[in-house]
């Protein structure tokens, strides 16, 4: 297991942001195997969030239930993983919120945060989106933005 910086003992989870993107899952599989080199667990952190509206109501479809949808993206993953990586604990946290300041909140408690470095958002076309680039900047710990190696194209 890494060792903690001073002051942030007891911390030894690699945090990975999921969305269910293609370089979310990507970088949660990356983080599995850096997991499975040095001991720490992995928490795969998942946002969501009822829709905002200004002024009016936005209808709803009965049972909409935006956590149960976004357990239904992570769970997967998290189950994927763990069956690669038998070694490594992984777990799913959810979370109510956006996804750019959950993610930094979890960092908090994490020897990395891992991100794809495109998501779902509206800046899904961009190399760096907005969430990836907002943890950048503010987390609490290194921040690994991972790459797929399709996009150098």
């Amino acid at each position: 297991m890494t060792e903690a910086p001073a002051g942030r003992e007891g911390v030894d989870a690699i945090m990975v942001g999921v969305d269910g993107s293609d370089s979310s899952v990507a970088a949660a599989r990356w983080a599995a195997a850096q997991a499975a080199r040095t001991g720490d667990r992995v928490v795969l952190v998942s946002a969501w969030q009822y829709p905002t509206t200004w002024g009016s109501t936005i209808p709803l479809p009965d049972g909409y239930d935006p956590e149960a949808d976004t357990r239904a993206v992570a769970d997967p993953v998290a189950t994927a993983l763990q069956a690669e990586f038998p070694t490594v604990d992984v777990t799913n946290h959810l979370v109510e919120g956006h996804p750019a300041e959950v993610l930094v909140d979890a960092s908090r408690h994490a020897v990395l945060l891992a991100v794809g470095s495109r998501g779902h958002g509206a800046f899904a076309g961009m190399l760096l989106g907005s969430v990836s680039e907002h943890c950048v900047t503010h987390a609490h710990c290194p921040v690994l933005v991972y790459r797929p190696r399709s996009y150098d194209s």
